[in-house]
């Protein structure tokens, strides 16, 4: 990697972690483990990629059914009360002072663990990493991977261009946008001007150790080929 860059890797939906006072939310166990709660795959492919590119690294500690760190504290879906046509029902009735707790006590400090490292570490580049379902709605996708980006695509665009010189099939802001108002490359990147990238990977790409090393060893390739292109800006 450049010495001119300082990175720093995200996974805002590391962690399916639910403490046991909720009761799993009252969701069945093996909802727990499927992408309604967290990312699956994302935690071990970041810590492989942090050590490769010798990175800075927070990874998200709670499951997104608590709260999403991915969105801003306004956002409706900030605490979801369906995920995937599946009623939450510990979310359903939330109070105010259950939504509060779980702000102050999931929510803030995993964005001031990331303000932290981008000060203490004077970082200048941010990729955050996440997965998605290959099924959706009852169709294969096909995409294997997503870059999504908002009005800021200097990143975006190189690790595009890398992966489809490797004949990757990958969407460009599929199979989501990138662009939404609030969410975590939009506080801590967006607005402080530093370069950035989402990078969406199929959680069946990520489904066991050599899949994960495999796609590890494509995105360091992918990323330090990108940042050799950007650093001549930096």
């Amino acid at each position: 990697m450049s010495p001119s860059v300082n990175l720093l890797l995200i996974a805002d939906h590391a962690s399916n972690y639910i403490p046991e006072k909720y009761n799993n939310l009252g969701l069945e166990k093996k909802d727990v483990v499927t992408h309604k709660a967290y990312d699956p795959g994302v935690k071990e492919l970041a810590i492989n990629l942090s050590n490769k590119l010798n990175s800075q690294l927070v990874l998200g500690q709670y499951s997104r059914l608590l709260i999403d760190c991915n969105r801003d504290e306004d956002d409706p879906t900030l605490i979801s009360a369906i995920s995937d046509r599946k009623i939450i029902l510990g979310n359903k009735k939330i109070t105010k002072q259950e939504k509060n707790y779980r702000i102050n006590k999931m929510y803030r400090p995993y964005h001031e663990k990331i303000k932290k490292k981008i000060l203490e570490n004077k970082i200048n580049m941010i990729i955050s990493l996440h997965s998605f379902n290959p099924i959706f709605k009852g169709k294969k996708r096909f995409l294997k991977y997503g870059i999504l980006s908002n009005e800021d695509r200097r990143l975006s665009d190189l690790i595009l261009n890398e992966l489809k010189k490797g004949k990757k099939i990958v969407g460009d802001n599929e199979p989501y946008k990138g662009s939404l108002i609030g969410d975590t490359l939009y506080k801590h990147a967006l607005k402080r001007g530093i370069h950035h990238s989402l990078i969406e990977i199929r959680n069946d790409l990520l489904s066991n150790v050599k899949k994960i090393d495999q796609v590890s060893n494509l995105m360091y390739r992918v990323i330090n080929k990108s940042i050799r292109s950007l650093s001549i800006t930096l």
